[in-house]
């Protein structure tokens, strides 16, 4: 029997989720390659001093692309998504995407769907800060009667977003809703908070019939962020509820937004799917 190869990764930008799948994979040694990594062009010579010379740095996709990974990972930002995802997928590489509150747009999320579909390549989300998405999409399978989520952060992971202006976040005392909608305009107005709320609709609902919450609680255990899943459907209910370590460097972002993108590679080079 063939041995199966090893498998080639590209990432698209080098921040704290980046850093972490190095470590990951230095750490665990699982059958995965990085072979690249795209940053802004002021960014090339710093990044390449950290990643070592066995990684290419480079400022282009173009440049990516020619490395031939099986796959890129966005690690970056909607507009990464927005910018690089259609072409990734039309050359059929599979692309691995976090910041899916891109995904709020339906017609850019149908383009990349349909393009994957034509080019043989596959859209891959994984499920990021939050568990729970595996019995959500067993339970789309039935009727689903009500999907909401919940995003709860300490108030300064919410500095930079519109609660900035419409809540003083210092004086914050008590878990404070700041945000009450729809899975896009979560997406679209907290682009680095609630990237989950688009991930959780297209798992279950859909972006109409999916309710979100943003809250700011300054009574979370220090370094933390949390979030909750309810599901109602025909065939039970669901409440899960989530604790979990922020990452050090950006408050915004759990850890395991990290751990679960690496699961997600390590098991594409798995015989067994657990």
């Amino acid at each position: 029997m063939a041995k199966k190869k090893r498998l080639k990764i590209a990432l698209i930008g080098y921040g704290a989720i980046s850093q972490t799948l190095f470590d990951l994979f230095r750490e665990k040694k699982p059958p995965i390659d990085i072979v690249g990594v795209l940053v802004r062009s002021g960014r090339v010579a710093e990044t390449r001093k950290k990643v070592g010379r066995k990684v290419a740095v480079v400022d282009t996709l173009k440049a990516l692309l020619k490395l031939k990974p099986d796959i890129v990972v966005e690690a970056a930002s909607q507009q990464a998504v927005r910018d690089f995802g259609a072409e990734i997928l039309k050359k059929g590489i599979d692309f691995m995407v976090i910041a899916t509150g891109a995904y709020g747009d339906p017609k850019l999320w149908k383009k990349h769907v349909a393009t994957a579909t034509k080019s043989g390549a596959r859209l891959h989300l994984p499920s990021g800060a939050i568990a729970g998405l595996d019995g959500l999409l067993a339970m789309r399978l039935g009727k689903l009667e009500r999907v909401k989520y919940t995003s709860i952060k300490p108030p300064h992971a919410w500095s930079g977003t519109p609660a900035e202006t419409a809540f003083d976040l210092a004086a914050i005392k008590e878990p404070t809703t700041l945000f009450r909608g729809t899975p896009a305009d979560a997406g679209r107005l907290y682009p680095k908070n609630a990237n989950l709320a688009v991930t959780v609709a297209l798992c279950g609902a859909g972006l109409d019939h999916t309710d979100i919450e943003l809250v700011a609680d300054p009574t979370l255990p220090p370094g933390t962020n949390a979030s909750r899943l309810e599901v109602v459907s025909d065939s039970g209910e669901l409440k899960l509820e989530r604790l979990g370590r922020a990452m050090p460097d950006n408050p915004k972002t759990g850890v395991l937004t990290a751990l679960t993108m690496a699961e997600s590679l390590m098991r594409l080079t798995r015989a067994s799917d657990w």
